[in-house]
């Protein structure tokens, strides 16, 4: 009998310690846990806190509420396939209102004007994000303008606009859409597209994918495309934002090992059916930030400082209050 219990009692722990484990891969946070959902304001605020409990391990993979699903994955350079000679980092982003994909500047006092830099995971904590990733660093200026468009949280911070590079708009209902470099970017309406309110822009490109259509090599790989450090025919680490479906979206990395601009982007349509897909600043700036974590290329001098991101937020409010 006591052998008996000696070995029930293994089990248990054992069924206890396999609970945990599983547990560390996933965190979710049920209707019945109590909240509200409430959409986040257009402007510079963060998202609603998250649970405490929701605490970053390098063993968790899912961040879930009744208003956020974030599921992230690194393929290895040594388990990748052949073709793609890098460690791919990246995540599946769905929320249920547009209002929570947001963005933020790292100097809290003259947003998206200003020159002063944190590290991504700094800004993301300070505004309650899910994920994160970095911007275009919109503050790549001339003297003391901008030389790129900047419209954040549907607020243009700089009308300058440089005529050969894309400009990624995300609209009010969450969508994606390119304005190519052929155009006459400048006088191009960057506020409304589709009858729809611009609440983002961006402006560092090139579109990867429009329409879930590749662009063409011709076009990537020109160095006309793309800012002037971008080096699209080399082997850089490249960050790209991209819309798979209404409110689904994924963000790609590469490390370990730089791609040509053509081969990211044939390795970004094999992870996901993608409609829309854009280039953000890569090299050392590239960052995935899961609960204030950067996950992708971590070491002490991947951390670099960064003037803006683009983050994904909660509308899940747990404190039950009227507002924030």
């Amino acid at each position: 009998m006591k052998r008996l219990i000696s070995i029930l009692a293994v089990l248990t722990l054992m069924f206890a310690a396999a609970s945990a484990c599983a547990g560390d891969t996933e965190f979710i946070l049920t209707e019945e846990s109590g909240g509200v959902f409430r959409p986040l304001p257009v402007n510079l605020d963060g998202g609603y806190k998250l649970s405490p409990d929701a605490k970053y391990t390098s063993d968790l993979k899912v961040y879930e509420d009744p208003t956020i699903r974030v599921e992230r994955f690194t393929i290895k350079k040594q388990d990748n396939r052949k073709e793609w000679p890098v460690t791919c980092a990246y995540a599946i982003i769905e929320i249920k209102d547009p209002s929570q994909i947001r963005t933020a500047s790292a100097d809290e006092f003259n947003p998206f004007r200003s020159s002063a830099t944190k590290p991504a995971h700094a800004i993301a904590k300070l505004k309650n994000a899910v994920f994160a990733i970095n911007g275009d660093y919109c503050a790549a200026f001339s003297g003391s303008k901008s030389t790129n468009y900047i419209l954040r949280q549907g607020t243009v911070y700089s009308e300058s606009v440089e005529p050969s590079l894309d400009v990624l708009l995300i609209d009010e209902e969450g969508d994606f859409h390119i304005l190519t470099s052929d155009n006459d970017l400048a006088a191009i309406d960057k506020t409304m597209i589709d009858g729809k309110k611009v609440v983002n822009a961006f402006q560092f490109g090139p579109a990867l994918v429009i329409d879930g259509e590749p662009v063409p090599d011709e076009i990537l790989l020109d160095k006309g495309h793309s800012p002037t450090y971008a080096n699209p025919e080399d082997g850089e680490i490249r960050l790209c934002i991209a819309q798979i479906d209404k409110l689904k979206y994924m963000a790609v990395t590469c490390y370990n090992w730089g791609q040509e601009l053509n081969n990211f982007r044939d390795m970004v349509m094999s992870l996901a059916p993608v409609k829309t897909a854009y280039t953000l600043d890569g090299g050392l700036s590239a960052s995935l930030v899961f609960l204030n974590k950067k996950y992708n290329n971590v070491n002490g001098s991947s951390l670099r400082s960064i003037t803006d991101i683009i983050y994904f937020a909660s509308a899940w409010d747990l404190s039950g209050a009227e507002s924030k």
